[in-house]
């Protein structure tokens, strides 16, 4: 697979120090990382993107590769960036009628906008640099204590870490399944919106059957081999904090709260 094909939730193998670090330790990273993005502004925004980049660098993921995520939520970009240009009260730049932009819409808008951005950036680091049955582990081992209140923990994560592993499968699918409907004709780059509608659906209908027929496929082969839901189960790879490893988290952790203070 390509880096062109990586997209948000698709593991990237690589042999690096962050590949390697514990997904509970990852999961406590991101969950400050999600907190903070939504307290900072101003320069705090533009230190905490420096030291993403750095993050990126150190997994040797193609900054690229990460970018191209943001297709997935472009259309909640520009409604965010909109909503927060047009209806945010302030000193007027420019007005057509009843629309009217204003100098505090133009930095709320920015930096909402950013917020989404820095958040799916963040996720895509931690599904990228993590295997789907890592990221399962790790949120079993975090959300353990809630079996207590009779929540089926290990059932959720299963499910959580099928959900991961049918990503790349559906992509390949669409992609194939594209290709194929535009040898025979169809047009998806065409500015004709219903023409482009009419031509997806021959799309949507065979990919969908596929995927559902997978799906009964795997959820056959499980019943065949007796899996009653992980209850006991040992893993191949146990999860193990490091001291190192838990020593860089604290330190992000630290160095995220700390730029509160720019």
């Amino acid at each position: 697979m390509s880096d062109r094909d990586i997209t948000i939730g698709q593991y990237m193998a690589k042999d690096t120090a962050l590949h390697r670090v514990d997904p509970r330790l990852k999961f406590a990273a991101v969950a400050v990382g999600v907190v903070m993005i939504f307290i900072y502004s101003g320069w705090a925004m533009v230190a905490f993107s420096v030291l993403l980049l750095a993050v990126l660098a150190v997994a040797r993921l193609p900054l690229l590769a990460v970018l191209r995520s943001l297709r997935t939520v472009w259309v909640i970009l520009v409604v965010t960036f909109l909503l927060q240009v047009f209806l945010t009260p302030g000193e007027v730049i420019w007005q057509w009628g009843f629309l009217s932009v204003t100098d505090t819409g133009l930095y709320n808008g920015a930096l909402f906008s950013a917020r989404v951005v820095l958040l799916v950036i963040l996720l895509a680091a931690l599904t990228m640099t993590t295997p789907p049955l890592a990221l399962a582990d790790g949120l079993e081992s975090i959300l353990r204590p809630l079996r207590y209140l009779k929540v089926p923990v290990t059932r959720v994560t299963t499910v959580v870490s099928i959900t991961l592993m049918f990503i790349p499968n559906i992509l390949e699918q669409s992609r194939r399944l594209v290709k194929a409907q535009t040898a025979r004709g169809a047009d998806f780059e065409s500015a004709n919106v219903l023409r482009r509608v009419k031509d997806i659906l021959p799309v949507l209908v065979p990919l969908f059957v596929k995927v559902f027929h997978d799906a009964d496929e795997l959820a056959v082969a499980m019943d065949s081999r007796a899996y009653s839901g992980g209850e006991g189960r040992t893993r191949l790879r146990p999860l193990k904090i490091g001291p190192v490893e838990a020593v860089l988290t604290a330190a992000f952790a630290a160095a995220s709260v700390a730029l509160v203070l720019l």
